[in-house]
């Protein structure tokens, strides 16, 4: 069975996905897209509190675009084939059958929205395709009401991870603040539901290895919590002159029990010009391989988002077709054993599947 540990689904992105607010919701996209082309613009204190004077706008064919100082700006943040910026459960559905993969685990980042009752609704309605993690806000964890959303995320929609978007605490000037004592509470509460962490960090040279250490303390002290870090070894921290030189420290941190790492290395290619079937990539996966073994790892694509720069099929495919230094039982493990064992899914439910008809077709 292939499962992908990194999906998404999502209403319209112009849309309020789950925030208080339409305005809400939009506001955070802009500030996301304008920060990631003006980085400096990003590290200026107050930036996220400030109200940005562009004229913002999610359009179409995977562009968010906006006026600034009279010249038109985009960035191409999903394919051009997402022509209307949504990805309803029903169509990852038809991505899935098409590339092989049996199953998905849904991501919930806020960049897409908060959608733990829009992830609940599509397990329900499409059941044995999806899992899903929740949504708490990160800066509040500690206090009584999140964590009673993380009660609701577990004993009521059955989510079994939550997703943790460390990356958020780098908007404040405490990039480290979630491994601060006074988190202890939810990462108690974490530990006494027995449910992982899907985790998000920052990928600059700035944060990456310090988020790191800060999230090693935590592991340290509720070894028993199952996380995946997502993105697995980040390529942008430690890429220079073209070469990726992962230093030692990190591999150490993958080594600690109940520490797993994504390997999705499709979506990270663009910047960095890699192509299919990116075989600086597998130079890495072999190193981790060899480090880690195949109970570390799980693969994932980062889909939609990730045809920017192959199709579904071929970002699992560089790993099923082209990592052949993987042993057989290994790619069980990394392809669905692994996720699997670290969420405590059950994706067993039969499947109504269309049949295709390729006949006569060119």
């Amino acid at each position: 069975m292939v499962i992908d540990c990194h999906a998404h689904i999502f209403p319209w992105l112009g849309s309020a996905c789950g925030w208080d607010s339409q305005e809400a919701h939009v506001d955070y996209l802009k500030k996301y897209m304008y920060g990631a082309a003006r980085p400096d613009e990003m590290a200026r204190p107050g930036f996220w509190d400030s109200q940005l004077d562009i004229d913002f706008t999610v359009g179409r064919y995977g562009r968010m675009e906006w006026l600034e100082d009279g010249i038109q700006y985009f960035r191409q943040f999903m394919p051009p084939s997402l022509q209307e910026q949504i990805a309803p459960p029903e169509f990852m559905v038809v991505q899935m059958e098409h590339a092989g993969v049996d199953a998905a685990v849904l991501q919930n980042c806020k960049l897409y929205g908060k959608l733990n009752d829009y992830f609940a609704e599509a397990i329900h309605d499409f059941p044995g395709w999806f899992a899903g993690t929740g949504e708490i806000d990160e800066f509040k964890a500690h206090e009584h009401r999140e964590i009673e959303q993380l009660r609701y995320i577990a004993r009521e929609l059955h989510f079994t991870a939550i997703f943790f978007e460390a990356t958020r605490f780098v908007e404040t000037d405490d990039p480290i603040g979630f491994a601060h004592s006074r988190m202890d509470p939810f990462w108690r509460e974490v530990n006494d539901l027995g449910i992982a962490v899907l985790w998000n960090f920052n990928a600059s040279k700035t944060h990456y290895m310090p988020q790191i250490r800060a999230f090693s303390g935590i592991v340290e002290r509720f070894p028993d919590i199952c996380s995946l870090v997502t993105m697995g070894f980040c390529v942008r921290p430690f890429i220079e002159d073209g070469k990726v030189s992962f230093p030692r420290e990190l591999f150490e941190v993958f080594k600690k029990p109940n520490v797993f790492a994504e390997v999705a290395y499709p979506i990270q290619a663009g910047p960095v010009g890699w192509e299919y079937p990116f075989s600086e990539a597998n130079e890495l996966i072999r190193q981790q391989y060899g480090e880690l073994g195949g109970q570390k790892l799980c693969w994932g694509s980062d889909m939609p988002n990730v045809e920017r720069n192959c199709t579904y099929r071929q970002c699992l495919e560089h790993l099923s077709e082209h990592c052949d230094f993987i042993a057989a039982e290994d790619f069980e493990l990394i392809l669905g054993g692994n996720i699997t064992r670290i969420m405590k899914l059950d994706l067993g439910q039969a499947k109504k599947k269309a049949r295709p008809l390729r006949a006569g077709i060119a």
